[in-house]
């Protein structure tokens, strides 16, 4: 079995789990407004833009997948298809990298900045 398998379901869990990393993420963001060509067009790309831990990544898409009934021996299969397009960096020092380059606020930053609060 694969998704394909499941094609309907896991078409509607993608975007989904998608809208619900991007909420999470710092900065978050809706995901679902959107233009579909933004994610790509934009410098940097939306992924290198925000940031959310693997672990939590892995935890919120596991939350959706269990939602949409995906059978959990596709859960990597669906992870990889995540963590491979259009979610979310995992890797805080890209993605300070590529906000400063793009004179946006690092991360690192905005994080500091809540842990002080």
């Amino acid at each position: 079995m694969n998704l394909d398998d499941v094609q309907d379901e896991w078409e509607d869990a993608y975007f989904e789990i998608l809208d619900t990393l991007y909420e999470e993420a710092i900065p978050g963001l809706d995901y679902s407004s959107l233009d579909p060509g933004d994610a790509v067009r934009d410098n940097p790309p939306t992924y290198l833009r925000h940031y959310l831990h693997e672990d939590r990544q892995e935890e919120l898409i596991e939350d959706v997948l269990d939602d949409y009934e995906i059978p959990e021996d596709l859960y990597f299969e669906a992870k990889k298809a995540v963590f491979l397009s259009a979610g979310p960096s995992t890797s805080l020092e890209n993605v300070d990298r590529a906000r400063e380059e793009a004179d946006l606020q690092p991360v690192s930053e905005i994080l500091e900045g809540d842990s002080s609060e």
